[in-house]
Formats: structure tokens, sequence, C-alpha cells
């Protein structure tokens, strides 16, 4: 009896799995989406590609000319209306930089030989975008080192870092000298170099105060001390940037040659792993051009320098040197592979400028850094219109810009950004508020 009873359960319990199976089978070709391997792999998502641009301009300087518009009735000094039609511009970029050539150091407030500025200079610029300038230029130590220390005060407390130069020692051996600026996801580094200190001479103990590119930079300038700059580098390398900037106050002032020192001296830092040289000191726009490269450590890449940007802001002239009125702000698009991790420069484009002295009796600044073809198409200056133009045409074919480059977009940019169609007063909030990434207009 208990035998039976075992077979019996025994049967039930295979006619069940027979039809499980069966059903199963039919299941699994009805549904075989239901049945298809997992796979149980980590996925891992590839970080989407970053883009950043950076923003250069050439000589901010102060002179008796620049005092006298911004000083107002009650004795300070305003100098917003003469940035306020650029506001948008140096705004909108990720990372915006010029050469500082004077110094903030407290009254008497002067120009040359002793360029002397307001501290409302530092903080109108930090108003209007600026993240660094560099100091290491022929006016660093113009009112001393105590001048030079009070500058970098100054900066600092409108917000603005400083390249070149080194209130201390230790501020001197903080990254050997290498300023770090992280850029929406970039990591930027930044060096500063100048050929000499106007003939001055830094005090005994005082050598780590500003990056000199000459040993005999008071004198000849004959001894290039290309060791240390390219050491400079080296030691950017070592925080593995994803951009190396490197900023020279270089070459002679009021020309447009490039000498083979500084072809050479170009060629070398590329090799060496910087990406793009910003040059000021002649106070003209000069030649900008790309080089391809092969870097020390075997890597392939296109690189680019300006070898001079020219004046952003000051009242000289023409009697200076013809055509210094002209500038430009200078666009570098730097793009990281997500995938890769490496960093290439993927675009350049500028933005013509002409440093528009209105007179003496003019309603509001007298003297204006106008976006040239904005400045053309507002109407709002029929009588310079000839002078813009003539402005424009001669900066496209003066600053032998690399037109065609492979790889690389090189365009003039500019357009209307909104700034209240440059109102005379209360235009810098206007274009604060209202900035806007720069349109392409003609390739140069």
């Amino acid at each position: 009896m208990r035998q039976r009873v075992l077979a019996a359960v025994l049967l039930v319990i295979f006619v069940l799995s027979l039809i499980l199976i069966l059903r199963g089978c039919r299941n699994r070709r009805e549904h075989p989406e239901l049945y298809a391997k997992k796979d149980t792999t980590l996925q891992l998502e590839t970080e989407p590609d970053t883009t950043v641009t950076i923003s250069a301009v050439g000589d901010i300087m102060i002179t008796d000319e620049l005092l006298a518009d911004a000083k107002q009735p009650d004795g300070s000094y305003n100098f917003a209306e003469s940035f306020a039609a650029v506001s948008g511009y140096t705004l909108s970029s990720d990372l915006t930089i010029g050469n500082l050539e004077c110094n903030f150091c407290g009254a008497p407030y002067a120009g040359k030989p002793d360029y002397r500025a307001p501290e409302s200079l530092a903080t109108t610029l930090s108003t209007i975008g600026f993240d660094l300038l560099q100091t290491a230029n022929t006016c660093s130590i113009q009112n001393g080192l105590s001048g030079l220390q009070s500058t970098i005060s100054y900066l600092t407390n409108a917000g603005i870092d400083h390249a070149g130069t080194y209130a201390d020692a230790a501020e001197r051996a903080a990254n050997n000298g290498v300023v770090i600026k992280n850029v929406s996801g970039l990591k930027v580094a930044i060096i500063a170099y100048t050929k000499g200190l106007g003939g001055l001479q830094l005090p005994e103990g005082a050598e780590y105060a500003v990056n000199l590119l000459y040993t005999d930079y008071s004198t000849d300038y004959e001894k290039l001390d290309t060791q240390a700059l390219l050491q400079s580098v080296d030691a950017a390398k070592e925080l593995k940037p994803d951009v190396i900037l490197v900023m020279l106050h270089w070459g002679s002032e009021a020309t447009l040659e490039v000498t083979k020192t500084q072809q050479s001296l170009a060629k070398q830092l590329f090799e060496r792993g910087a990406d793009a040289i910003l040059g000021t000191h002649s106070h003209l726009v000069g030649k900008m051009e790309t080089m391809d490269v092969t870097t020390d450590d075997g890597k392939d890449k296109t690189c680019f320098v300006a070898y001079s940007l020219g004046n952003f802001f000051s009242s000289q002239d023409s009697s200076y040197a013809s055509g210094c009125e002209s500038s430009v702000i200078l666009n570098l698009q730097f793009t990281k592979n997500g995938e890769t991790g490496e960093t290439a420069l993927t675009g350049v484009n500028y933005t013509p400028l002409y440093l528009m002295d209105r007179g003496s009796g003019a309603d509001g600044a007298q003297y204006e850094i106008l976006p040239i073809r904005t400045a053309i198409a507002s109407g709002l200056f029929p009588d310079d219109t000839q002078t813009l133009t003539d402005a424009i045409t001669a900066l496209t074919l003066r600053g032998d810009f690399p037109c065609g480059v492979t790889g690389l977009e090189w365009a003039e940019t500019g357009c209307d950004r909104g700034c209240g169609a440059f109102a005379r007063r209360g235009l810098l909030k206007v274009c604060c508020a209202l900035a806007e990434a720069p349109e392409e207009e003609d390739e140069a």
C-alpha cells in the first residue's frame, strides 16, 4: 500500500514537471525577450566634451589724459563709461585676461613716468569680467617694491588674480610661480614674464618679485634666460593642467617686427608643452600665427602665438605709433575630449576694437573703447565712420592673421551685444545685464 502511494506521488510530480517544462518552452518561443541573457558588465558613461573660451587683451595703461577724463567733480575717478561698450564681450568669456601696465599704490595719481592709477580702475576691471592680469612688465616696480606689493594687494581685494609678480618669496615658491585657474572644468596654468623693468633694478634680496626674461634686464637685453622660462613650463606640467598659457612682455615698442629670438622662443615653449603665447609691449597689434609642433614627450599639436595684442586702454595715438588706437579682444577656444581627456586648441576668433577720442567737450567719457563693427552699425558715430572703417581695414591687413588654418575656426567676431546702443550713461549696467556670446561675422 505504501509503495502504491509513493508511486502515485512520484507520477504526479513527473506530470507536473513535464507540464511546467512544456509551458516554459512555449513561453520562451513566444516571449524570447524575457529569457535573454542579462549583461551584468558595469557600463561607464563617457564624459561629455568640455569647451572653454579664454579672452585676452593687450596693455591697460594709465595716462594723464585718461586720468583727466575719469576725474569726477568730487575728486573721485570713474572709468566705467570708457569700458561700457566692450563690457559685454569681456563678461561673456570663461576667462578674461590682460596686461596691467600701471600700479595701484595711492595718490598722487599720474601717468608717465609714474603710472599710478586710482584704485577704482581695479574695481571697474573686476566689474567688467577680468579674472587675471599680467603684472610682470616694464611698470612692475615703477613705484618701488612697495608699489608692486600694493598693486598685488589691490588686485586681490578686487577679486583679480595676478601673474608674473609676487608679494614675497613664499608666494613665489607656491606652485613654483605658476598661477592655476579652474575654468569651467578645465585646469589652466598661467606663466608670465617680462623682458625688463623699464631700466630699473630689483632691490637686493627681492629677486623673487618679478619673472624676468633676461639676466641683464636693466642694460642690454642680450642674456636671455631661456632655462628659467622653460623650467616654469616644466613646473606647470607638474601640476597636470589641461592648458598652459604663457604671457610675455617682450619685443620692442612701436614696431610690428617679430624677431628671430621671439620666433625661436615661441617654438621652444611649444615643444616644451605650452599651448599659447600672449604677447604685449609694442602697443600695436602684431603678427599672430599657429605652429604645428611635436612636443618633447612626442605629442603632435597645434599651438598659437600672438606676438603683440596692442593697447586695450590707453590714450596713445598715431603721434606715438601709427595705428596704436586699434586693438583686439582675442578669443582662444580649447576643447577637452571627454573620452580621452586630451585638450586641444579648437578655435580662434577676435573682436576688433578702437579707442575713440571724442574730444574734451564730449557728453560723457572722452575716451571710449568701441567694438568697431558694432560702432559703425550703431549709426552713433557718423563723423567717425571713415576713421573706424580705415582702422578695421588696416588692422586686418597689419595683423597678418592666420587665415584658413586647417582644423581651426579663425574668424573675426563683431555683433551688437545688446548694450543699449552705446548709451552714454548707465551703459555699464546695461551691458552687464545683457551680455551674450559673440557671433561670428566675417572670416579674417
